[in-house]
């Protein structure tokens, strides 16, 4: 009869042999990804966050942008075709031609303008691509003639992830409240301004007076 000692000693010699085998068997099956693996979906938004009061200025701007473009738009033609008309009753043509081209392609830029639904492209975007938003931040700039305040005007800057930036002005005190909703919609992105991100995201740093000082809100 073996010992026990020499039992043990046998066992202990067998399991390292047995490790090999089963370490060989898998090796030996296709190669399977692993499932300690990550992977990154990104899930699209809540669209109930979208109608949060607290991104109503953002949505506001958009349509106050949109509006002003169409009045821009409309001043041209009218312009346009007021040059129209005094190069046909001086009948002096070029003035008749510089007005026909100029009512052509305000008329192309209104149409333009009417179409185009910046309010459910960036509502589709945010619900459906909220990943393409990488980094949000926005600025006040305030304007003091002779040293005493007058006005001040916030920006808010979304940059997307190909380096385009995106700008939506409303009042300071709004500007706060819609960058800490973004934060809801918008996780992944980074907030608040710095150098080192703009040098990331755009390949540059902005160079203007009191870029270190100004006023910004995170």
């Amino acid at each position: 009869m073996e010992s026990a000692t020499a039992r043990k000693s046998k066992l202990l010699r067998f399991l390292p042999v047995l490790a090999v085998e089963n370490n060989s068997r898998i090796n030996e099956g296709p190669d399977e990804p692993s499932l300690l693996q990550d992977h990154y979906t990104p899930m699209p938004t809540d669209q109930r966050i979208l109608f949060h009061p607290g991104l109503n200025p953002l949505w506001e701007s958009m349509e106050r942008d949109r509006r002003q473009q169409q009045y821009a738009a409309i001043v041209l033609m009218l312009l346009c075709f007021a040059s129209i008309i005094v190069g046909a009753t001086s009948q002096y043509l070029g003035w008749a031609l510089l007005g026909g081209f100029g009512a052509a392609g305000a008329l192309w830029w209104l149409l333009r303008i009417v179409t185009e639904q910046p309010l459910a492209y960036w509502r589709r975007l945010l619900t459906e691509h909220p990943e393409s938003v990488v980094w949000v931040y926005g600025l006040v700039t305030e304007r003091m003639p002779f040293g005493f305040k007058t006005v001040a005007i916030g920006t808010l800057h979304l940059v997307g992830s190909d380096g385009e930036i995106h700008t939506f002005g409303m009042k300071p005190t709004e500007l706060k409240l819609v960058t800490k909703t973004l934060n809801r919609v918008l996780p992944h992105a980074e907030f608040g301004y710095s150098a080192e991100r703009e040098l990331r995201y755009r390949g540059e740093v902005t160079d203007f007076k009191g870029r270190d000082q100004f006023n910004q809100i995170k």
